[in-house]
């Protein structure tokens, strides 16, 4: 009788030890994938870029195409005189808080993106080249790559074309005329460029639109953001907002501002900023970047 005991004891061990196998096979197989479709299905909705510090989703325009000819290299960069429709001081530093700001009036405007693999250059290079300028990055780019992303045109050419980047459905452009608008991927570039269009930056989300506020998409996050903007007189503003500004507050700062187009450019440790020689917004990282705007 208690050798038979024994054996059932023996069984059920036998038998625990073996759902436990059972179970643990199950969960290292099963559970990895359960949690990837989970994290499938939220990708769907959105995606956050930590390092760029940018949220972006699938509910995207869908992008149109044209007969423009891409180049690979649009030459030198050459500068756009801005119209402003008022005189001033050529530079005003309107930093407050957590945001720095500088608006320009009736300056040159310089794009240093000239094709989809322009070189990337650290902030110290570029306040060398141009140590009287005002510069900010500007366009965004693929970290693994090192090619820059969205609607990109320099020297009235075009060198990349809407479509190829789900995020940068929006561009920030300068006219020959030195007028700045913002168009979208429903607009051809060949449309662009017969309406004057000459450079372009693009990487976020509009939030201002012909003085309009554009519905908030969740683009503008905790992160550090930089923005290009301009307001009804055509003073152009480079803007960068500090980690945990936070939409709200960016957006009762450009209605104090009285924008009337206002759009995300790349952000993160991307974010960075000088003027005459001076670093007035460092990068976190020291990153080097592929798109600047100098403004001089």
């Amino acid at each position: 009788m208690k050798i038979k005991k024994k054996r059932n004891k023996l069984g059920w061990f036998i038998t625990f030890v073996l759902l436990l196998i059972v179970g643990w096979v199950s969960f290292m197989f099963i559970g990895p994938k359960k949690q990837e479709n989970l994290h499938d299905q939220a990708q769907s909705v959105q995606r956050t870029d930590q390092e760029e510090g940018y949220i972006t989703s699938n509910s995207s325009k869908e992008a149109v195409t044209s007969s423009e000819n891409i180049v690979k290299d649009t030459g030198e960069a050459s500068t756009i005189k801005l119209n402003s429709k008022e005189g001033g001081d050529k530079f005003t530093d309107l930093s407050s808080g957590s945001f720095k700001i500088y608006k320009a009036n009736n300056v040159e405007v310089l794009k240093t993106a000239t094709s989809i693999d322009a070189p990337a250059f650290t902030l110290q290079e570029v306040m060398q080249k141009y140590p009287e300028a005002l510069i900010m990055n500007a366009s965004g780019f693929n970290m693994s790559t090192m090619h820059i992303t969205g609607f990109q045109m320099n020297n009235g050419k075009l060198f990349k074309d809407w479509g190829s980047d789900k995020r940068a459905n929006n561009a920030f452009v300068i006219n020959n005329d030195g007028s700045s608008q913002i168009y979208d991927s429903s607009v051809p570039a060949s449309t662009i460029i017969e309406n004057g269009g000459k450079m372009s930056f693009s990487f976020g989300s509009v939030l201002i639109r012909d003085g309009q506020i554009q519905k908030n998409d969740g683009s503008v996050n905790w992160m550090i953001h930089s923005f290009i903007a301009n307001d009804a007189q055509n003073n152009l503003y480079l803007i960068i907002s500090d980690t945990s500004t936070g939409y709200d507050q960016i957006m009762d700062k450009f209605k104090e501002l009285d924008l009337k187009n206002a759009v995300v450019m790349d952000g993160g440790g991307s974010s960075q900023m000088a003027f005459k020689g001076e670093v007035v917004y460092p990068s976190q990282d020291q990153r080097s970047v592929n798109d600047f705007i100098i403004l001089k």
